[in-house]
């Protein structure tokens, strides 16, 4: 299966590209603090240092990112930034099963709850990611787990959740499509091993019985584009939505790679939105973060550039088929993942000095705005 942790350490593997002009390359390597000055004339507009939730709004659109809640307790500065930003959330972790059922029966949700008071007291929309992941289970818990391990499990982490004000949506299910044929046994719907499509509509129509109040997902990876997982996961759905499931979104993930070395498949990408609003299933892009693949720029400021720019096409796309919700996979690169030793991408951690060029988030690790910032704002002012 193509988890994000494999993602990001196959060096070669690129969800999304883009062929982006580079420019004339400055000579001079600029520090962080200064690589937001560079090019700024292309990326500002009216109101564009307005909060982020404030320009979504405008637009009857939502903009959000995912959040640490132990960096929330500990760094007002990211929460502040978050508080201003946000109008949706998504929990980093502390959703998933391994979090909140750590033993048989035993359900916490201490993490959790810091997340959803943070969103009450600011008023965010929070979205429950995730329901089942395989990466995520508890010891005690086989993929895949028994109907009865996660219907108990679905009681237990949306019964909690019921009548929440903030929780909104789930991720029903997370990373279910494997990466390739050769990874599954399942022509036609792409199913990891073990699961069947029976299974995964009998998961969807149980959580509805415990709360069919909140937004139902089928989150997953690797759909920026035509190709094989695509059309499995597009199948899937149309499953789905045709045997009575409740499932109103589709969330792509969108770990993404931009390079100058490989072409966009704007078009691909525009057929699986198409496709997604055909079957009247809303695509929500749930999990976005941008790296920019060798061959580097010479500058961070560049490099920033090109960063922006890949956030300009993607959203542009986005919002032109109707997308109304953005999260970020975190809203700092101070706490995104990507930066983290244990997933980053093994071309990147074999060299230090390359480790720089990893700046996927509209914050810079001094919660300075970079352009990519403002290129999000500008998509937002510009949709329609």
């Amino acid at each position: 299966m193509l988890t994000r942790r494999k993602l990001l350490k196959n060096a070669g593997y690129t969800t999304l590209s883009a062929l982006l002009s580079m420019g004339v390359l400055q000579k001079e390597n600029q520090k962080e603090g200064h690589s937001t000055n560079v090019a700024m004339a292309s990326y500002t507009s009216t109101n564009v240092n307005s909060p982020l939730r404030q320009l979504a709004a405008t637009k009857g659109k939502l903009y959000g990112a995912a959040i640490d809640s132990v960096a929330l307790q500990k760094d007002a500065g990211y929460a502040a930034l978050l508080a201003r930003e946000c109008s949706i959330a998504t929990p980093n972790g502390e959703l998933k099963w391994n979090a909140t059922e750590p033993s048989p029966g035993v359900f916490t949700f201490k993490s959790a709850d810091i997340i959803a008071d943070f969103c009450q007291k600011y008023n965010i929309e929070l979205h429950g990611h995730t329901l089942l992941w395989n990466q995520a289970l508890p010891s005690w818990v086989s993929f895949p787990p028994t109907m009865q391990q996660l219907q108990e499990h679905v009681t237990g982490v949306m019964g909690h959740y019921k009548n929440s004000p903030v929780l909104k949506s789930w991720d029903i299910a997370n990373e279910i499509i494997a990466a390739n044929p050769n990874q599954t046994n399942d022509a036609i719907y792409g199913l990891l091993p073990g699961l069947t499509p029976e299974y995964i509509l009998e998961l969807f129509k149980f959580a509805a019985s415990v709360d069919s109040t909140k937004l139902f997902y089928l989150n997953d990876s690797s759909m920026e584009g035509a190709s094989w997982r695509a059309d499995r996961w597009l199948a899937l759905i149309e499953y789905l939505k045709n045997n009575g499931a409740k499932i109103d979104g589709a969330g792509i993930e969108s770990h993404l790679w931009f390079s100058t070395a490989y072409p966009f498949d704007a078009k691909g990408f525009s057929s699986v939105l198409k496709r997604l609003n055909d079957l009247q299933v809303k695509p929500v892009i749930t999990e976005l973060d941008i790296i920019i693949d060798f061959p580097l720029p010479n500058t961070i400021q560049e490099l920033d550039r090109m960063v922006a720019d890949s956030y300009t096409r993607y959203l542009d796309l986005c919002f032109a088929a109707n997308v109304d919700t953005v999260i970020t996979w975190g809203i700092t690169d101070r706490y995104s993942w990507i930066r983290d030793l244990n997933y980053m991408p093994a071309k990147f951690k074999a060299d230090r000095s390359r480790q720089q060029f990893l700046r996927p988030l509209p914050y810079d690790r001094n919660l300075q705005p970079k352009l990519a910032r403002n290129a999000i704002a500008q998509a937002f002012q510009q949709a329609t």
